[in-house]
């Protein structure tokens, strides 16, 4: 069985037609702090022009979209990110993590990662129905409104956007894990080439600590 990324008609409504997900093979996690430096320096970049993501489309884009599913005046995932190593400073989590926050910050996007041992379609839709699942830490479930944007597999929830903007934590990256996911859904601003590109870079970076580890990028569907 080939794994596709399932692409509902809602989901492209509000900016998620151009999503686009990468299996990476081959992955060590640990404590690493090789990609410490490269969120470093993405940090101080972006953080030394900070005056203009109000103009920029990319970063915009995420709050818009929130706007557009009915939380106005929401932080979107990216924004809560880049403000959270601005105000607090950055802290090394694992090899994996250091990296997709490092090429998140320099893209200004949002990237989903998450543990992928099944070979399974994934399928990105607004929930047609309030669903449950546990958010990335927490001690309990959280109530997904009918509405919100989700990824699915297997009809277990990765990821949700809207109410609750969170990964699942029953698919975190842990020790164990030798297989993930990598998803970047977008908005209406970010082209598919775009998306694409965001994750060709995170396969790149992790290459270079990672050299024997394999990837492809989900055929993409509508459904």
């Amino acid at each position: 069985m080939t794994a596709r990324l399932v692409i509902n008609p809602c989901a492209a409504a509000v900016g998620a037609g151009n999503a686009c997900a990468v299996v990476i093979d081959g992955i060590e996690i640990n404590n690493d702090s090789s990609f410490v430096p490269l969120l470093t320096r993405n940090l101080n970049q972006v953080a030394s022009h900070l005056g203009d993501l109000a103009q920029n489309p990319v970063y915009q884009g995420f709050a818009r979209q929130m706007e557009e599913m009915g939380y106005p005046n929401t932080v979107a995932a990216n924004e809560k990110l880049l403000k959270a190593f601005v105000s607090k400073g950055i802290r090394s989590i694992n090899n994996v993590v250091d990296a997709y926050n490092a090429i998140a910050i320099r893209h200004g996007v949002s990237i989903g990662v998450h543990t992928y041992e099944q070979v399974e379609d994934i399928h990105v839709f607004r929930a047609h129905e309030p669903m449950k699942f546990r958010p990335l830490f927490a001690k309990k479930d959280a109530a997904v409104p009918a509405g919100d944007l989700v990824y699915t597999c297997a009809d277990s929830l990765l990821a949700c956007i809207g109410k609750t903007d969170a990964d699942a934590h029953d698919f975190r990256l842990t020790d164990a894990s030798s297989r993930l996911v990598a998803v970047v859904l977008g908005h209406h601003d970010t082209p598919l080439d775009f998306n694409r590109q965001v994750l060709e870079e995170l396969v790149g970076a992790l290459r270079e600590t990672m050299p024997g580890l394999r990837h492809h990028f989900l055929e993409r569907a509508a459904a």
